[in-house]
């Protein structure tokens, strides 16, 4: 509700005193301040207002710091709107709180304009926010949302942008901390369509209840060495082939013609925690101290999130991703979900539907959850440039399912299956293996089914405390087969159908047992009748499959443990 004390802002605009004004009609010329003392607190009041400027910010700062609100009356339609270039929608030096169940939309419509750009806090509360802007749509030292709703129509960089930057003129030095930098939207709607990020924050993101939308439209560029100059890129970024109206990334290690490739203008992630590097102008004012061991983070407890992103869709540089919750949609033309250091799956739904590479980390952790992954190259992949990351993948629960044209689990270092549900439909290539490890793949728990070609197979070490069947043959089982593995008894112990075809396929399950038979069936003929005869038991056909039993000849070309890069 209003204040009653609030006083009817006349329409020239200017406030001069700290208090409670209440806006209704049109304000042509913009809210200006003028001789606040620093910290003064100002609430405007909007009901059905339209406050704009064509030559400045709609909303401009004052020259000391204040503690801004903007309530958005009930049931009330409010604008601000700035087309000055360079002249942000709304400007406040200091802190914006945004509260109030009725809605405000914000435009900036000049060259490199901000809508909504707060020297510190931006808090948001009820009101339904719409934002388009030819730059960062919210930026703020840290942003904060609470069950409202906030709608980016356009944005020319980032969506929300919460940045460390701060604001001194003695020079100093800041120490990294995590009370500032940060985007944390809890039970609030956010969609947004950006050509930056949707969410980009410097050291951490939080993420709660809500529906959460979000589109990057990434400018490519081809090789060249003026959009090198112009957009500060090296060759190294120039990973993308165009077939048709769709960019297709390429290993880094793949050949062919740099000059017929295209790489990203700029970052635009879907949601995105980044390092910080601000002396930018040599000035050394907003500098701010990193250590060896700050980490930055994404935490996702809940909600709905549906992302489309010509970049990675969640991404931590030097840090940390954990999903302990909510339900994900994502397409993106690089990696699905990655993180510096450790990506942590815990619970949640997460679909996959087309990527680079499907979850990525130093480290990555599967204790729950369900997971589908289409992936043009490696589906869980577990890498660092960083040598003293030891990487591992470790899958521990969750029901897990891996379409993947590269990799299928991939680990620069080891792999750990203990517990869960993983099912991997791997590479047609012999050049990839639906396993592939440096240092070797232990499974001591879980059910596991990986099919995939012959050229590259792994199979699990001989230390491996559960038993695991590999099974090969010269000839393809066709995509859409059912294998199935029952026990002497006709007791079904795994039934998988296959995504494409496969060559070779491998099974550890709990009920694989020393010294019992057991049968390997395609649609239900049996393609190999076998007896557990220790960790690892090799079986295969060397002929077309035709239901005829094995000839006893391992697949693959990689013992347990031997795996590679």
């Amino acid at each position: 509700d209003t204040d009653d004390a609030a006083t009817e802002l006349t329409s020239d605009g200017v406030i001069s005193a700290a208090g409670s004004y209440v806006l209704t009609g049109d304000y042509p010329g913009g809210i200006t301040f003028d001789g606040l003392k620093k910290g003064a607190v100002v609430k405007l009041y909007l009901k059905n207002a339209n406050i704009s400027s064509d030559v400045a910010a709609a909303i401009a700062k004052s020259d000391k710091q204040l503690n801004l609100y903007i309530i958005a009356e009930d049931g009330t339609t409010n604008t601000v709107t700035s087309a000055a270039d360079g002249a942000n929608a709304v400007h406040v030096k200091g802190t914006l709180y945004l509260c109030g169940t009725g809605a405000l939309t914000v435009t900036a419509s000049g060259a490199d304009a901000h809508g909504i750009k707060v020297s510190k806090g931006f808090f948001a509360s009820q009101t339904a926010l719409t934002v388009s802007a030819t730059k960062n749509a919210v930026s703020a030292e840290s942003i904060a949302a609470e069950n409202a709703s906030i709608t980016v129509l356009s944005a020319g960089k980032d969506g929300l942008h919460a940045e460390c930057d701060f604001d001194n003129d003695t020079g100093e030095t800041h120490d990294f901390e995590l009370m500032s930098g940060y985007v944390a939207l809890k039970n609030t709607d956010y969609t947004c369509s950006a050509e930056g990020d949707g969410i980009q924050a410097d050291t951490f993101v939080y993420a709660d209840g809500g529906e959460i939308s979000i589109t990057t439209d990434g400018k490519f560029v081809a090789y060249s060495a003026e959009n090198m100059a112009a957009y500060d890129l090296e060759t190294d970024d120039f990973r993308y082939a165009k077939v048709g109206n769709v960019y297709k990334k390429l290993a880094s290690d793949a050949v062919g013609n740099v000059s017929s490739r295209y790489a990203l203008a700029q970052s635009c992630k879907g949601m995105k925690v980044g390092e910080i590097d601000y002396d930018t102008d040599g000035d050394d004012e907003d500098d701010v101290t990193i250590t060896a061991d700050t980490n930055y983070s994404i935490i996702i407890d809940g909600g709905t999130y549906t992302i489309n992103s010509a970049d990675d869709a969640i991404h931590t540089n030097s840090g940390n991703t954990y999903i302990n919750g909510g339900e994900f949609t994502i397409n993106t033309f690089d990696d699905g979900i990655t993180s510096d250091l450790l990506t942590e799956v815990k619970g949640g739904k997460i679909t996959v539907e087309s990527s680079y590479e499907g979850i990525e980390g130093g480290y990555v952790v599967i204790s729950g959850g369900e997971i589908s992954i289409v992936s043009s190259d490696d589906g869980i992949n577990a890498a660092s440039d960083d040598k003293n990351v030891g990487e591992y993948i470790i899958i521990s629960g969750g029901n897990i399912t891996v379409n993947a044209e590269g990799d299928g689990l991939d680990s620069n270092g080891s792999i750990l299956i203990s517990g869960g549900v993983t099912v991997v439909h791997g590479p047609t290539s012999g050049g990839d293996g639906s396993l592939d490890s440096e240092t070797g793949i232990l499974v001591t728990g879980g059910t596991l089914y990986a099919g995939g070609s012959l050229g590259m197979v792994e199979t699990p070490a001989q230390n491996s405390s559960q038993n695991v069947v590999s099974y090969a043959q010269n000839y393809a089982v066709p995509a859409g087969s059912v294998i199935t593995l029952t026990t002497s008894d006709g007791t079904a112990l795994l039934e998988v159908s296959t995504a494409k075809t496969c060559q070779s396929i491998i099974i550890s399950c709990p009920g694989l047992t020393a010294g019992e038979s057991y049968t390997l069936s395609v649609n239900g003929t049996a393609a190999a009748t076998f007896t557990v005869s220790g960790t690892i038991t090799s079986i295969g056909s060397s002929g077309r499959f035709n239901g005829g039993q094995p000839d006893g000849q391992p697949g693959g070309n990689r013992p347990g443990g031997q795996g590679g890069r």
